[in-house]
């Protein structure tokens, strides 16, 4: 049997100690310039070479001063280092030369290596015992335990399997856990090697009670977050799901879950340790968009009303295009799906084209998380008074109240700047006379992004949004709730909500009054030219159209270039965007847009 060998950078102290002791000749010394390794195109497997090669390994004062018999002995090393080097790669056959280039007093070695056939699995006998031999999760992963058959005894590989399998067992609850045989045999002459694997999981740990302290809550309140009861076998994700919906809460500055088994005994207690944030946050800033210009804002949020764990959250915006107020008041709903009752309400003044709309909005809504998805259901009762272009921009009002759901679905490998996700956001509402609503009618919209990175510097950024209104009265449909395309995150290239049905006004100016239908599609790819600093080439489409007809449907395009920075607080995307379609009112637009792709 061989024993496995880990990638290594250390040389053998008594091989540097021998070396330290050679006698230099009195010639001239030499300098060590440089040692170059061929023969292999694995940068994985150059590198563990050069992290074996004594001459490598030399400071820069030996380097400095080599005496000929200090470099005679070191070349002759050089096979045996580059033995050690490749064997953890499943090399046990390697040849090595070295070569040593002269220019004066300075020296380069070539070395050249030879690494032959590496050594592949041949058999494997892995094995489990006690209950974990009936665990799903761990046999399936003992399956996919690498190398496999076939491929070449990579020793990183098996101990990395090994540690995961050793890693899943704890996950698991497998605190008792241990390897009775870990075992390769390597036959060299036949180029083959056998793994013998053998586990003992002995019993299986279960879940105990969660206890809380350190909070300002009324007892059981907290509790009904726990999704266990005592003796459900143990799952680390159990854990780990409770610590994410109390940081999800925005209550504590500090959680430190901890669940670890008790002496003689296999139900592990979870006690969960919290320090409370600061009760009330108060917030005052500046802002700027593009699609709403300067603004200032200010807000005050109190995290918790009361003992019952009730938010108070309250917001002003006030901006050149646009001014908002809203108010909301939330009370926690743990006991069925994870979330909240919210009561809230909203004044919103906000500018379409020219005609302004004054929106008053009163909700009650019911949020929970249901696996990946947000769910929100909810009863809406909205005011509006707009300028009506059809009867010379007198006042006109409308009131609709309507049941609206919506689901938002986002899977992504990092939360700011994702490599690999994609998210999904529909919303559904409808209204009737039957309900207070003047009109009735149903609104249905959907929004999609994709993500894929093609390397560290690549990516590629898909975007799509649709819309559709059914109903047999739109004339009186608010503007506020029609659809419209153009702006920093629609078709860029044209100005806020500058792409829908145009609509010419007693005052025969030009209106843009929203559709019943929206399309919109976007694709970008960006390069980052450091880890913080990119741009991005884009071509973003669409258009709010009332009819499908080729008449109604008219695509406005929109192309550009754009900056990117990958900031502290989020990504910054600075875009130069021309509109091709007859709706750019400009020839070239300027867009700011700050947070996250998905």
């Amino acid at each position: 049997m061989t024993p496995l060998r880990q990638p290594t950078s250390l040389l053998p102290a008594a091989l540097l100690a021998l070396f330290l002791m050679l006698p230099g000749l009195p010639a001239a010394a030499l300098e060590l310039r440089a040692v170059e390794v061929r023969g292999l195109t694995d940068e994985a497997e150059i590198a563990n070479v050069r992290a074996a090669l004594s001459l490598v390994a030399l400071d820069a004062r030996q380097r400095a001063d080599l005496g000929e018999g200090q470099l005679d002995y070191l070349l002759r090393q050089v096979p045996r280092d580059v033995a050690r080097g490749l064997e953890p790669f499943g090399y046990y056959e390697t040849e090595a030369e070295s070569d040593v280039r002269r220019d004066g007093e300075a020296v380069t070695v070539l070395v050249t290596v030879r690494p032959g056939e590496p050594v592949r699995v041949d058999e494997r006998e892995i094995r489990i015992t006690g209950e974990a031999g009936a665990d799903e999760a761990i046999t399936r992963r003992l399956r996919w335990l690498r190398p496999r058959t076939g491929q070449p005894l990579r020793h990183d590989l098996y101990e990395a399997s090994k540690a995961t399998i050793d890693a899943l067992l704890r996950e698991r609850g497998y605190f008792d856990a241990r390897q009775l045989i870990h075992r390769v045999e390597v036959d060299r002459g036949e180029g083959l090697a056998d793994i013998f694997l053998t586990w003992e999981s002995g019993e299986r740990y279960r879940l105990g009670e969660a206890g809380f302290s350190g909070h300002p809550f009324r007892e059981g309140l907290l509790e009904k977050l726990v999704d266990w009861e005592p003796g459900t076998p143990y799952t680390q994700s159990r854990v780990v799901d409770l610590q994410q919906r109390l940081a999800a809460l925005d209550y504590f500055a500090g959680i430190d879950v901890r669940a670890e088994p008790v002496d003689g005994s296999t139900l592990v207690p979870v006690d969960v340790r919290l320090t409370p944030a600061k009760r009330s946050v108060y917030s005052a800033g500046l802002r700027y968009s593009t699609d709403r210009g300067a603004g200032i804002t200010g807000g005050l949020e109190r995290r918790w009303v009361n003992d019952r764990g009730h938010k108070l959250a309250a917001a002003l915006e006030l901006a050149q295009r646009g001014n908002e107020a809203n108010v909301a008041y939330r009370i926690p709903a743990f006991a069925w799906l994870a979330g909240w009752y919210t009561a809230s309400a909203s004044l919103r003044q906000d500018p379409v084209d020219f005609i302004d709309s004054e929106v008053l909005e009163v909700a009650g809504t019911r949020s929970g998380q249901l696996g990946d998805w947000n769910l929100v259901a909810g009863l809406h009762f909205r005011r509006e008074r707009f300028d009506d272009p059809a009867t010379g921009n007198a006042l006109a009002y409308s009131t609709l109240v309507y049941p609206q759901l919506s689901a938002t679905w986002r899977v992504a490998d990092d939360p700011l700047y994702p490599r690999r996700g994609h998210s999904l956001h529909v919303e559904l509402r409808g209204g009737h006379t039957a309900i207070g609503s003047d009109i009735d009618f149903l609104q249905a919209r959907a929004e999609a992004s994709w993500v894929r990175s093609l390397d560290w510097r690549n990516r590629i950024l898909l975007r799509a949004e649709l819309g559709t209104t059914l109903t047999d009265d739109f004339d009186p449909f608010p503007p506020l709730l029609r659809f419209y395309a153009g702006g920093d995150q629609s078709v860029r290239g044209y100005g806020h909500r500058d792409i829908g049905e145009p609509f010419t006004g007693l005052d025969n100016r030009r209106y843009v009054i929203g559709g019943k239908h929206l399309v919109v599609a976007s694709v970008e790819f960006e390069r980052m030219f450091t880890r913080e600093w990119g741009g991005a080439v884009f071509v973003d489409a669409g258009d709010a159209f009332d009819d499908f007809g080729a008449d109604a449907f008219d695509v406005q395009v929109g192309v550009g270039v754009g900056l990117r920075w990958r900031s502290p607080v989020g990504p910054v995307r600075l875009d130069l965007a021309h509109g091709l379609g007859d709706d750019a009112q400009d020839a070239i637009r300027l867009h700011l847009t700050i947070g996250p792709d998905l």
